[in-house]
């Protein structure tokens, strides 16, 4: 696993080498009264007068669509750039907790501009926008600093970062007598982010909280690779495990400006039972102008949540016919063909109306049996002619197990496909889960993972308990974890590989 600190400039790698030897470079002020951190951007991202900032927040709530998550949302990804730009994409996450009522809002930003290690809380009582004074909750704070050796007071991360300030009238007006916590997260590895989620988690347990992370996605000069990588970023983040994220962002397989909030916000809620992500809303700077050339930057809302305990009802699927097998598997090989030449996926139509139906999808690449990459979606909201081009580039060049697929592996690799039969139910024992008919999800303490229906004919297993302990291990909880409050869903699949063609 990489522990490496993220770098983010030369000067970064200076401060960190500067504050490993032990030099104070970050003033820490301690808990100083009677301090607000003013505006820095009002005016610019977003409105200085009042009325016209509320006015204007209003209006995206009332415009933005509504999405239907299914569970009790515990975290939110939204973007933080100009409320031109990404104000829209952030109201479709804000709309689905419009109503809540929470004890604490907890804000997690990236340092664009200040040189730290670890994170950083403003040490005044409030932070404050043209809609008046948010404050922060100085008792949770001193708590948590005391409690997690990576976070301390400190201006340095605060004074002109915006990402936590044009968060704050969306919070101020769906939560107006809600405190914050407002964290800057700086340069961080995996032993940093585990250590302050856990923090965060542990410091809220007994109390109702919003996590937000705030963070843009792509940064360049390309608008087809800015769609293409963002969907490979949202696709990480929904599958929603944290430490495959980490190493997706420390390979630059992903791309968020705000990672390592990500990272902590989907661990504190983990922690506090969070098993499933949704992506919410997608766009970028060039949809807003329309100029699809020049300067691009994405946008992604995600909601992270815990999954509603209704039983769901089993709905089943046709099988696919041959012919359409054929289709998609040559789709998919297309697709990754294409990808390693223009790092964009090609446009496709569907061939038939059995592509056009929504259900889930995993793709799988091997090299002489071995495995070289697998991603999919359990469900989906894009048809299969769409779905399967996506997971298929995602495999090969997304999948923070492997390295992107090279050139050279190109004719080696071999194409498997598991498109869905049923969506993913809940089931009251494992009396209902058949081993070898069935995938399975087991979820526990916030932590989840899955087998598809092959695997364990494929390791050779003979009993369901060997399968659980596996899938303990794998969601990185004790072997018989399975055997106690553990939640199962269960799915079938249909499974067709290149030796058909």
């Amino acid at each position: 696993m990489k522990q490496n600190i993220k770098a983010r400039s030369v000067v970064f790698v200076l401060f960190s080498f500067i504050l490993i030897c032990g030099i104070t470079v970050i003033a820490v002020t301690g808990n100083s009264k009677d301090i607000v951190r003013e505006p820095a951007v009002a005016g610019a991202f977003y409105p200085g007068d009042p009325k016209e900032l509320g006015a204007l927040v209003d209006q995206y709530m009332n415009n933005a669509h509504s999405v239907e998550v299914g569970g009790n949302i515990i975290g939110l990804v939204v973007p933080h750039a100009g409320y031109v730009f990404s104000a829209k994409t952030a109201a479709v996450g804000y709309k689905c907790v419009a109503g809540n009522k929470y004890d604490v809002v907890i804000i997690m930003a990236p340092s664009h501009r200040d040189p730290i290690q670890g994170a950083t809380i403003f040490p005044g009582d409030a932070y404050n926008t043209p809609l008046g004074n948010v404050p922060i909750d100085k008792d949770l704070s001193d708590e948590l600093i005391k409690t997690c050796r990576y976070i301390q007071y400190s201006n340095f991360g605060h004074t002109e970062e915006h990402a936590i300030e044009v968060q704050l009238p969306f919070v101020q007006k769906l939560f107006p007598e809600t405190k914050i916590i407002p964290i800057v997260i700086g340069q961080y590895n995996w032993n940093i982010c585990k250590n302050l989620g856990k923090s965060i988690a542990q410091l809220v347990r007994d109390k109702k909280v919003l996590l937000i992370a705030s963070s843009d996605l792509y940064h360049g000069d390309s608008y087809d690779n800015c769609k293409t990588t963002d969907t490979r970023t949202l696709t990480g983040i929904s599958q929603f495990n944290p430490e495959q994220f980490f190493n997706g962002i420390m390979s630059d397989t992903y791309q968020a400006c705000g990672g390592g909030p990500i990272v902590v916000m989907q661990i504190a809620a983990q922690e506090l039972g969070a098993n499933k992500a949704k992506l919410l809303s997608q766009t970028n700077s060039g949809d807003v102008t329309g100029r699809k050339t020049g300067y691009i930057v994405g946008y992604g809302t995600v909601a992270v949540y815990k999954n509603s305990t209704t039983k769901t009802d089993k709905i089943e699927f046709n099988k696919v016919d041959i012919s359409t097998q054929k289709e998609l598997l040559t789709m998919a090989r297309e697709s990754i063909e294409y990808y390693l030449k223009n790092k964009s996926l090609p446009v496709v139509e569907p061939k038939n109306e059995v592509m056009q139906e929504k259900r889930g999808v995993f793709v799988t690449i091997t090299i002489s049996g071995m495995l070289r990459g697998c991603i999919g979606h359990h469900e989906s909201d894009m048809p299969l002619y769409q779905l399967v081009p996506q997971m298929a580039a995602a495999a090969a060049f997304g999948d923070p197990r492997f390295p992107p697929l090279s050139g050279n592996e190109l004719k080696k690799i071999r194409i498997k496909i598991s498109v869905y039969l049923t969506n993913v139910y809940k089931i009251d024992t494992l009396d209902e889960f058949e081993m070898g008919v069935h995938g399975i999800i087991m979820s526990k303490n916030g932590r989840a993972a899955t087998y598809l229906p092959e695997v364990p004919l494929e390791a050779g297993w003979k009993t369901v308990d060997e399968e659980m302990e596996s899938l303990c291990r794998k969601a990185g909880l004790p072997n018989d974890a399975w055997k106690e409050g553990a939640e199962f869903r269960v799915y079938r699949t249909q499974v067709f590989d290149e030796s058909i063609l």
